[in-house]
């Protein structure tokens, strides 16, 4: 089980909307959904009322966080229940997320009075000062939550039992970077085993925050270097996950940034691995290689979350 976290921004939400449409998350077998991805609101837009709608249309389910850090929403909490409350037949496919801060009580009468029980709930205790939280939530409102994502130290694993709900190891495993050209320092990086040891470790999945990492900032800039980030399974080395960074050359300023995309495509095109990627968003990458076309950096980002994800999901395939 795969819950990867993203936040609410346009290009994350058209990956996960693109991906429900080729059925990515559902489950053909008929079995438990192995990737559930969980968005963090930070605008409610018309792209964020699409994307819950495609999961619904698709019989896929969403988590969305009903109490978003506020440093990052634009939106108060009566607003966003009334956007959410309006998407029709909410219920069976969209997850209700809670962080574990002091407002969770008045988040979680909230949900109960849309017909949300604590059971539907997935938990974020990724903090140590949230524990405490949790344990008066737990002791308060009895009964198991659907999953609990939490951090990966010691403490959490033993102040948290199994029977506050099926535990989910949370960790950011993005080693971002300060400016894109920092990236051509270490073009090849170890990103991630949790995929292969999270039941061995004694969890029931394992989530992330994909190649966004968690430092997350609402301002932009135009960067000096294009980076594509790529995650792919290196056969060589335990079929753990690992990150390739292709890296633009011309990177003095800011200027011509097609030109810059097209120096860190043809990298990613002429690496040896590229034809074992067998993914949707590595022929996009090869379709805008053969087109010449530079699709903007929002594009860019979008198709790295989807190469990400349709990983992940192979590996996941029986």
């Amino acid at each position: 089980m795969y819950l990867p976290i993203f936040r609410g921004r346009q290009y994350e939400l058209l990956a996960l909307e693109e991906e429900v449409q080729q059925n990515l998350f559902c489950d053909i077998s008929g079995g438990n959904q192995r990737i559930i991805p969980i968005v963090e609101p930070v605008n409610l837009t018309t792209r964020l009322t699409k994307t819950i709608e495609s999961f619904i249309k698709q019989k896929s389910q969403i988590g969305i966080i009903f109490n978003p850090k506020s440093e990052l929403a634009s939106f108060d909490q009566d607003e966003l229940f009334t956007f959410i409350s309006a998407i029709e037949n909410i219920h069976d496919y969209v997850i209700p997320v809670l962080y574990m801060t002091s407002d969770y009580d008045k988040t979680f009468l909230r949900l109960s009075d849309i017909g949300y029980s604590k059971a539907d709930c997935i938990a974020l205790c990724l903090e140590q000062p949230q524990i405490p939280i949790l344990q008066e939530f737990y002791g308060n409102e009895p009964g198991s939550f659907r999953f609990v994502l939490v951090g990966e130290s010691r403490e959490f694993t033993r102040a948290i039992p199994r029977e506050f709900g099926p535990k989910v190891i949370c960790v950011d495993r993005f080693n971002k970077r300060a400016r894109n050209s920092d990236y051509a320092d270490n073009l090849e990086e170890f990103f991630s085993s949790d995929h292969r040891y999270y039941e061995e470790d004694g969890f029931d999945g394992y989530s992330d925050y994909s190649i966004i990492g968690n430092d997350f900032t609402t301002s932009g800039f135009a960067p000096r270097a294009v980076a594509i980030h790529i995650i792919y399974i290196n056969d060589d080395a335990h079929n753990d996950l690992y990150v390739h960074h292709f890296v633009s050359d011309s990177n003095s300023d800011i200027t011509n940034p097609a030109g810059k995309f097209q120096e860190a495509l043809e990298k990613l095109i002429s690496w040896d691995k590229f034809n074992l990627l067998d993914t949707h968003a590595a022929q996009c990458f090869e379709n805008l290689y053969q087109e010449g076309r530079y699709p903007g950096l929002g594009t860019i980002k979008k198709l790295s979350i989807q190469q990400h994800l349709e990983i992940v999901n192979q590996y996941f395939q029986p």
